[in-house]
């Protein structure tokens, strides 16, 4: 069952009263103020939470990329049980997320299952119908994997603007990282 949030009625593309950039501003340092248990942890949980409602997502989730794999760090869903979890691992080879960093797929694709099969993805992907990504790296330019999101539905509303509100979020998911690393922001 879907509990879906959902961040308006106008839906993910419409104006607010507050940016997507002034909202996650906003948010992020209400809990940075707040402090008091993991800081990043409720930091990440703040953005990824932000990003699936203003994208109207299912899941939205932080992968690391470690050697071949893609681990997911940090997941926020809707379902219950969550489809992925922190800690889960899979193959880079077989994710979107490889097929993104190395251009063989844009960072929007409105109907996964539809280009499966062209694309060389395992069947599991015949579950996901819409999925956006983006890569998060570190000012130096390192990367530290990819910030997506999905929904279980084809999607044809989101946009070239979802992706850039992505691109934000995946800054300061790098800028939170490296500050609970001791290392300097990311740009």
């Amino acid at each position: 069952m879907i509990q879906a949030s959902r961040a308006s009625a106008s839906g993910p593309n419409s104006g607010a009263s507050l940016s997507f950039e002034e909202g996650l501003d906003h948010q992020l340092s209400t809990i940075t103020a707040e402090g008091g248990g993991d800081l990043l942890e409720r930091s990440m949980g703040a953005l990824l939470r932000l990003v699936r409602e203003q994208l109207q997502l299912e899941a939205v989730f932080v992968g690391e990329l470690l050697e071949d794999r893609r681990v997911f760090r940090y997941v926020d869903t809707v379902h219950a049980p969550p489809l992925i979890g922190p800690g889960q691992s899979h193959p880079l080879e077989h994710s979107l997320c490889q097929r993104i960093l190395d251009g063989r797929m844009p960072g929007l694709v409105g109907n996964v299952s539809a280009v499966r099969v062209a694309h060389g993805l395992p069947p599991i992907y015949d579950a996901v119908g819409a999925h956006v990504g983006v890569p998060v790296r570190f000012s130096d330019g390192r990367l530290y994997g990819m910030l997506c999101g999905f929904c279980l539905k084809p999607r044809d509303d989101l946009d070239e603007r979802d992706i850039m509100r992505l691109e934000v979020a995946a800054r300061a998911a790098a800028r939170l990282l490296a500050q609970a690393d001791g290392v300097a922001p990311a740009v």
